[in-house]
């Protein structure tokens, strides 16, 4: 045999053998991305407990809950309205919690809402919690979800509420998104989002493989399309951005190496609104501002939440 054929074929099996390690990093990456481990609510009050040193006593026994389902894309999503004070509720928040999680996460964040005022909906996304699904697309049905969600608090607060978003990591995409969606949502505060899911997936493929996202990211891509109906392209946060007027109050980990903090860096030049804001937490890796700095995270939503409501305030004025 000549050389050169031996060349070839060498480069043929080295050829097909990377070509089959990219598949088998592929699958894998779209199993951790659409079905991964789904925590349930006791699991994650065990954790918070522990990692955030969290008491339930407020909203086991103070709280005044109702359970509610709205019909989703994939099936029941289910949460709980928490009705502060008494009727007429003025204003609302809805929290969106991360990847892998639940509404129990939401707790630590819907507190300053309540603290300020604010009824509260906290829910599961699909494939989460107590909701239904076979698969989560981080935004992509998500925001068509959450519609249903805003179309349920609107029926129950009346149109003329203030309705606020707050959401974590994938909530944060999710509620970023809905502003492409809908128009009557008041003010958003979104921590650790991303901006462009496939830029976001390429930059971590790279980083926990340690090879070029190409082929990787796009063979995800292919299946998932065909077995999910879930295009990485589709799903782009910072296109909502750009389009929507609403403001926005971005709160990033500045040592967030998951979803990199130039993620919110890119959707806050593109914001259109002047009330909004870009706030980078020291020290604090991915989704972990509130627990680094709590007193700082809790200041900056109050500052942004009453600087909102007193715009809304003057722009009645003036109508």
């Amino acid at each position: 045999m000549q050389w050169y054929w031996i060349v070839v074929i060498a480069a043929g099996a080295a050829i097909a053998a990377y070509l089959t390690l990219c598949i088998v990093i592929a699958m894998r990456v779209l199993k951790t991305a659409v079905t991964p481990v789904a925590h349930t609510l006791d699991e994650a009050r065990v954790t918070q407990a522990k990692n955030e040193n969290m008491d339930f006593a407020d909203y086991d026994s103070e709280w005044n809950k109702q359970n509610f389902e709205v019909n989703g894309v994939h099936g029941k999503i289910r949460g709980e309205v928490v009705f502060n004070g008494n009727a007429p509720y003025s204003k609302v928040a809805v929290i969106c919690h991360g990847h892998t999680w639940n509404r129990i996460n939401s707790i630590k964040y819907a507190r300053e809402f309540y603290r300020l005022g604010y009824s509260l909906v906290l829910y599961d996304h699909a494939y989460f919690g107590q909701s239904e699904g076979d698969f989560t697309t981080l935004g992509l049905y998500e925001k068509q979800d959450l519609n249903s969600v805003l179309t349920y608090v609107r029926g129950v607060f009346g149109k003329d509420a203030i309705v606020g978003l707050h959401g974590e990591s994938m909530g944060a995409a999710t509620v970023l998104l809905e502003l492409g969606v809908r128009d009557d949502v008041d003010f958003v505060v979104a921590d650790c989002p991303f901006s462009d899911t496939m830029k976001y997936y390429r930059e971590l493929c790279t980083d926990l493989t340690h090879l070029p996202s190409f082929p990787i990211v796009d063979v995800a891509n292919a299946v998932s399309k065909r077995k999910y109906g879930y295009d990485f392209n589709r799903v782009k946060p910072i296109d909502a951005v750009a389009g929507s007027a609403v403001p926005v109050c971005f709160i990033h980990g500045a040592a967030d190496t998951f979803i990199r903090p130039h993620h919110s860096e890119d959707m806050y030049k593109v914001s259109a609104s002047p009330l909004s804001e870009l706030h980078l937490v020291e020290g604090a890796g991915h989704a972990c501002s509130f627990k680094t700095d709590n007193a700082g995270y809790r200041k900056i939503v109050e500052n942004f939440v009453v600087k909102v409501e007193n715009n809304l305030t003057q722009l009645k004025k003036v109508s």
